[in-house]
């Protein structure tokens, strides 16, 4: 190979290095740009509840599209229920830790646990907002129950009828 051919060879190669470093860190620059994440505003900036994100579907067994629970669902729920147990119980249900076992759709279970004891707790979701059906350590009152029918027997399977002075499988 002559001299000349082997620089105009050479040349090729650094003409398609420059070219493919310049696309590599054009993607790279594009990248990072995009995947930016918005600014987190400081606690005294945000509301004093968690906001939920947008939620995707998915589809049970039944053919029936429920939301999928994120980690926000989790906070907001969490925080709705630490509200009405204060609200319920007074200022020192504060100090409790709650506890999310299980969201299916617009039900949800779970425990309260502070340093002397706690309680289960089981809530349901109206029109739009997380609301206490029952909580505490015993029969759960089929009556507390009766305003959600749809609540799921598989996170509720039981309740006790005041009336019949008896356990109900739901």
């Amino acid at each position: 190979m002559s001299s000349d051919k082997f620089f105009v060879f050479l040349g090729k190669i650094v003409l398609v290095l420059v070219v493919v470093a310049v696309v590599a860190f054009g993607a790279f620059y594009l990248g990072t740009k995009n995947s930016q994440k918005q600014p987190v505003q400081s606690s005294s900036q945000n509301q004093s509840y968690a906001q939920p994100s947008i939620i995707p579907s998915a589809v049970t067994p039944t053919g029936i599209s429920t939301p999928v629970p994120t980690i926000d669902e989790a906070v907001v729920l969490k925080v709705a229920i630490k509200n009405a147990l204060v609200a319920e119980h007074g200022s020192d249900a504060s100090a409790l830790t709650i506890t999310v076992s299980k969201i299916e759709g617009d039900y949800a279970s779970g425990d309260a646990s502070a340093q002397g004891g706690g309680g289960m707790w089981f809530a349901a979701k109206v029109n739009g907002v997380w609301k206490l059906v029952w909580d505490g350590n015993g029969s759960i009152q089929c009556s507390s129950v009766a305003p959600y029918p749809n609540f799921p027997t598989d996170i509720l399977p039981q309740c006790w009828d005041d009336k019949t002075q008896a356990v109900v499988t739901r």
